[in-house]
């Protein structure tokens, strides 16, 4: 650790009360007035982008997203589940505060006297309408933030058929395993197909009215089950995704390696399904392409800002065989987020640490509108326009995981800085994890006892020390684990 590290990493510690609240400041609206909002969330996306590095990844229309706006090259989930995580960036309130942590809360109920992002538009004037998995589904929408929406069953019988084999049908289990499959045909009729050719068709009906719009297009791959015509898989090859040998762990503890999908067993091949993987994001971006054609065409660029994000990420096999999220490691945590069109510079990456909290924040402040009371997150304009952050505020996240041993929930909340991931799980100083970006990117190599590295250390137990707890409420536990606790009480 340099001394300017530790300089920097004692200052945060300093003055991490001072900013821990979140405070906005009002700022002058930038780009045209009343900008539409095109606004893309992506289901289990990781950074398997080529905008992102990713030598394999063919993902040419969202690195072309990439290129026309900024990208955030550290962007953190608030938690790494699904509905967690969408409750959180759709509320702009943290996890911490709303007690939402499992699949089946509504946003709703948790939290009844929230502004939704959607719904922030609506009460604009906007058109606000959704098509496809905004909210984590059906049960759980938010009626109150849409004039429109719609998230259309697949009619492609392959996908049809997929859906079945993952989650059951007729009394029969699903099989829990990561599984692809292969359409026979283009994928119109997928969920995302449809959904994708709504969203066109209310972005040409909206331009011909002249009423500004929110458009939310929420695409479920890809999510498991990968679904994607030959043609994407043809563009990963047999041995295009031959998995590196990894870095032994090193003081990792057991607690951390936890996902979602522990506990059912490994694919038959980690290569093949990291190729379904791959084919779906490519699939994914395909549809994205769809919806920037139709910016293209209608010529709404001008007019219109653009956010695509994930929910969170998702483990392809690593740190020892975890497969999906929940877990408080960067693969699970750390998302994509693009955003470009009215009043976004071009071609700009911003380095720092942000959340997924931030995206409404900065919505509202592109849109020319006064800051909403409330929101915990923070605008990003400024950073977009390259002004130099104020001080030290990192991205948080937290996750519960379960204790098969002790049958019971562990908390795990993690501070990220720019140098650094701090993790602390309930249960004392055995259960802290310290990884150093510079030489441990991958994070396999807990540091937390390491001398060297005190004051990052001390700076991110000091932030989780002054933040608020946790607001009660029913943990997600891996399916998996917890019949199994059943069946062996």
């Amino acid at each position: 650790m340099t001394q300017t590290s530790a300089f920097r990493a004692g200052a945060f510690a300093a003055c991490v009360v001072g900013w821990a609240a979140g405070v906005f400041a009002a700022a002058p609206a930038v780009g045209p007035k009343s900008p539409n909002v095109l606004f893309i969330v992506v289901d289990d996306l990781n950074l398997a982008l080529g905008c992102y590095g990713d030598p394999v990844a063919q993902t040419p229309q969202i690195d072309r997203l990439a290129a026309r706006g900024v990208r955030f090259d550290r962007a953190y989930a608030q938690y790494p589940l699904c509905n967690p995580s969408r409750v959180s960036f759709l509320s702009g309130r943290r996890p911490e505060t709303s007690g939402v942590y499992i699949l089946t809360t509504p946003a709703r109920t948790a939290l009844p006297d929230a502004v939704m992002l959607p719904q922030f538009f609506r009460q604009q004037g906007y058109l606000s309408a959704g098509a496809g998995k905004i909210f984590h589904n059906a049960k759980v929408n938010d009626e109150a933030s849409w004039d429109s929406y719609d998230d259309r069953p697949a009619s492609d019988p392959d996908e049809i058929a997929a859906i079945e084999a993952r989650y059951g049908s007729a009394g029969k289990p699903g099989d829990g395993r990561p599984a692809f499959h292969v359409l026979s045909s283009d994928g119109a009729g997928t969920r995302d197909g449809r959904n994708v050719r709504t969203i066109l068709r209310l972005m040409a009906e909206q331009h011909a009215t002249g009423r500004p719009f929110f458009l939310a297009a929420g695409l479920h791959l890809p999510h498991l089950p990968w679904t994607a015509p030959k043609k994407f898989f043809d563009l990963y090859p047999p041995g295009s995704l031959t998995p590196k040998p990894e870095p032994a762990m090193v003081d990792v503890p057991p607690i951390a390696l936890q996902t979602e999908l522990s506990g059912f067993a490994q694919p038959d091949s980690r290569e093949a399904a990291m190729r379904g993987y791959y084919a779906s994001v490519s699939f994914t971006d395909a549809h994205v392409g769809m919806l920037l054609d139709g910016l293209d065409r209608l010529d709404l660029w001008k007019t219109t800002v653009v956010v695509l994000i994930s929910d969170h990420g998702f483990h392809l096999g690593d740190h020892g065989g975890l497969w999906a999220k929940l877990s408080a490691f960067d693969a699970a945590t750390r998302v994509p987020m693009v955003v470009a069109g009215a009043g976004v510079p071009a071609g700009k990456v911003v380095a720092e640490p942000v959340e997924l909290l931030d995206v409404f924040p900065t919505l509202v402040e592109l849109g020319g509108f006064a800051p909403l009371p409330g929101l915990e997150g923070r605008s990003l304009v400024a950073a977009m326009r390259g002004r130099p952050p104020t001080g030290f505020r990192p991205a948080s996240s937290m996750v519960y995981h379960y204790d098969q041993a002790k049958k019971s929930d562990v908390l795990g909340r993690t501070v990220i800085a720019a140098e650094w991931r701090y993790t602390e799980w309930a249960g004392g100083a055995a259960g802290r994890e310290l990884y150093w970006r510079a030489d441990d990117p991958m994070e396999y190599r807990n540091r937390a006892g390491d001398p060297k590295l005190v004051a990052a250390l001390n700076a991110g137990a000091a932030y989780l020390l002054n933040a608020p707890s946790p607001k009660p409420g029913p943990a997600n536990r891996p399916r998996a684990l917890l019949e199994a606790a059943r069946k062996n009480p």
